[in-house]
């Protein structure tokens, strides 16, 4: 751990992994000590006193062994909780944000115009359109008179026998031309 980072849990903590995990440490061997004082308190007698207070420390040194593995495990873990990671960005960092090089500021300068060129572009493309719509708008009864003037000659159109007024046109078609051919040959 760099003292940055042990800083940083310093301050926003108001204490580190390390501080927390000695004093847990701490208060264990305390534990550890006053348990065994009281037992030995306990079970002694004026014969067993000395043999009880002779093997004192190494009862003490077993149980802080036992214990030793569990402490680890919680000093590793307290490293992960009680740790600010350093991706983390701080409040008084905060001005580091938003700050850009002047490339990066070139780059949004240049998009910023480009944006507002499109802007533009659009706009102009909405009015046009707009006043499109008006003018069709404006021609929407026209289209629907003459909508229903199609219609009604639709309908006059299919009451009309085709196939009868073809060979009647087909017969005045001959005729004139044979009046043609009359005239021709009278003169």
């Amino acid at each position: 751990m760099d003292f940055n980072s042990g800083t940083y849990d310093q301050k926003y903590f108001n204490f580190t992994a390390a501080q927390l995990s000695a004093e847990r440490e701490h208060i264990v061997q305390d534990i550890i000590k006053k348990g065994i004082a009281q037992i030995i308190e306990r079970i002694k007698t004026p014969a067993t006193s000395d043999l009880l207070e002779s093997q004192r420390e190494t009862v003490e040194h077993r149980f802080q062994a036992s214990a030793a593995k569990g402490l680890k495990v919680l000093r590793e873990l307290d490293k992960k909780v009680f740790h600010v990671p350093p991706h983390v960005l701080h409040p008084e960092h905060m001005f580091f944000e938003n700050q850009f090089t002047s490339e990066e500021e070139d780059q949004k300068t240049a998009r910023l115009e480009e944006l507002k060129a499109k802007y533009r572009e659009n706009a102009a493309m909405l009015a046009h359109l707009k006043i499109e719509e008006e003018k069709y708008a404006a021609m929407e009864d026209l289209i629907q008179k003459e909508m229903e003037m199609h219609d009604r000659v639709h309908k006059n159109c299919s009451s009309l026998n085709v196939t009868k007024m073809k060979e009647y046109c087909s017969q005045i078609a001959g005729q004139l031309e044979k009046s043609n051919e009359n005239l021709k040959n009278k003169k």
